[in-house]
C-alpha cells in the first residue's frame, strides 16, 4: 500500500510542474525577439491571462495536496492502529 500513495504523490507532483510550463511560456514571450514586435497592449493581455492561469493552477493543487497530506494521515493512523490490534489478539 506504501508503494501506491508514494506513485499517487509523484503523480500530483508531476501536475503540479504544469505551473513551471506555464512559466515557461511566459518567458519565452518575454524573451524571445521575435515576440518583440507585438503590441504592448497584446502583451500584456497575453501575460495576464497566463499568470491568472498559473495562479488557478497553484490553487488546485495546494487543495489536492492538502487533501493528499489528509488521506495520508487518516492512512496511516488506520495502519497504526491496526498494527496495534494484530499485535494483541497474537
Amino acid at each position: 500500500m506504501n508503494n501506491k500513495i508514494f506513485d499517487l504523490e509523484q503523480e500530483i507532483l508531476d501536475c503540479w510542474k504544469v505551473t513551471d510550463d506555464i512559466s515557461m511560456v511566459t518567458k519565452h514571450f518575454i524573451d524571445d525577439p521575435k515576440w518583440q514586435d507585438m503590441s504592448p497592449a497584446l502583451a500584456d493581455a497575453i501575460m495576464n491571462k497566463l499568470n491568472a492561469i498559473q495562479e488557478l493552477y497553484e490553487l488546485k493543487f495546494d487543495r489536492v495536496w492538502g487533501s493528499f497530506e489528509e488521506v495520508c494521515k487518516e492512512y496511516h493512523t488506520f495502519r497504526k492502529f491496526n498494527e496495534a490490534n494484530s499485535d494483541e489478539r497474537v
